[in-house]
């Protein structure tokens, strides 16, 4: 079921009017202020259709000169929403302009609310791509084929002046943490080690979207949930009163743009005008613009299995 635009963004309304403060805070004492990564403009490529990556492309999807892809907004600065219903912004806005160039076809773009309803819709052929924050596992794997394009690295999130004083995973033994539902989820790491160390399991609270989970969090509802270092960090440059914690654990987690199992020339096509923006420096300029240089990678298909 596909997340109402207007919805969505009276949720981000809510929890901006809840907790944020300035849209430019500054960090701690004496540290350069934090950009608002909401003034980032998009990059504005011009590059020409290169026909070897575009004949990898399906017949259909050749002459059909586009293609339906799913899109997501919940993981700023990857992906938030615009201005205008139905936009996207961020650095996956930014690879869709790069790719769509180097392709030679339109993506028909429609935003879903949750990676479980993106793989749905791949599942059904609602849409042939999925260009969002999609994690890579072995288990994925068995039914979509992943081209990885950034790094993930765990995090617990707190509110600021982190209340409870959570330090590590055993500290979220006996509390209530959030998961979106659908996503790539950490709770079984928490389950093994709080279990391995005689404490409760924390209780788990299950979200439809980000924004409804980062509010929970603000209002005292839930008391940590698992999140990315470079999510912290946009949300530090909107005032949001977060931190974050190491989450060694959990390990680290490749996302990537997503085909079905049986769609791998899409993958293979994807894959490569992808290599085509690394070579011409546009993948790291991408990055780099959304403060994400730090997790860049080699991109590639299902390297969670490498």
């Amino acid at each position: 079921m596909l997340i109402p635009m207007k919805a969505f963004r009276r949720t981000i309304a809510a929890y901006i009017a809840f907790a944020l403060a300035p849209l430019l805070v500054a960090g701690a004492a004496g540290a350069e202020p934090l950009v608002d990564l909401t003034k980032q403009t998009q990059l504005q490529p011009g590059f020409e259709k290169n026909q070897e990556v575009h004949s990898l492309l399906p017949e259909a999807i050749r002459k059909a000169g586009e293609i339906n892809v799913a899109l997501a907004v919940g993981i700023a600065p990857v992906n938030f929403p615009g201005e205008k219903p139905g936009e996207v912004r961020g650095l996956t806005a930014d690879l869709v302009t790069g790719l769509e160039q180097v392709l030679g076809i339109k993506f028909k773009t429609t935003i879903f609310p949750n990676t479980a309803s993106q793989l749905l819709a791949l599942e059904s052929g609602q849409v042939d791509l999925t260009v969002s924050t999609n994690g890579d596992t072995l288990e994925r794997q068995k039914s979509f084929t992943f081209v990885d394009y950034i790094l993930s690295t765990n995090s617990i999130v707190v509110a600021k002046g982190n209340p409870l004083g959570i330090a590590k995973a055993l500290d979220v033994c006996g509390k209530v943490y959030g998961e979106v539902k659908g996503s790539f989820s950490v709770y079984g790491t928490f389950e093994k080690v709080c279990k391995g160390a005689g404490l409760p399991t924390p209780t788990l609270s299950s979200f439809d979207d980000a924004p409804s989970m980062m509010l929970s969090l603000a209002s005292g509802r839930v008391n940590a949930y698992a999140g990315s270092t470079f999510n912290t960090i946009y949300q530090q440059s909107q005032g949001v009163p977060v931190e974050d914690v190491p989450l060694p654990e959990a390990g680290e987690l490749l996302l990537g743009m997503t085909v079905a199992r049986n769609d791998q020339p899409i993958a293979d096509a994807v894959n490569a005008a992808l290599q085509v923006l690394v070579k011409n420096g546009y993948y790291k300029q991408a990055l780099e613009h959304w403060g994400l240089g730090a997790y860049a990678i080699q991109p590639g298909v299902n390297l969670a299995a490498k």
